[in-house]
């Protein structure tokens, strides 16, 4: 089965992070708030026009906008 991008997932999504991928700065960013390979990611929801959108990973809720969800690889 192939990854995809957080910012491209079904509404119901939920499962782990199978990588991340893209600019360096934001996936230094994204490490930090705990998004690293096997973590879990539940998608919330969707604000607007789809960015941001609403994910909990862990314990904590975050948004992310639609370039960052992108390098996300789910």
């Amino acid at each position: 089965m192939s990854s995809q991008n957080l910012a491209n997932v079904p509404a119901d999504f939920q499962g782990p992070i199978h990588g991340l991928s893209g600019d360096p700065i934001l996936l230094a960013r994204l490490r930090e708030l705990g998004f690293i390979r096997g973590e879990w990611v539940v998608l919330k929801g969707r604000v607007g026009f789809g960015d941001p959108i609403l994910v909990t990973i862990g314990n904590m809720t975050v948004a992310l906008r639609r370039r960052e969800a992108e390098c996300v690889l789910v």
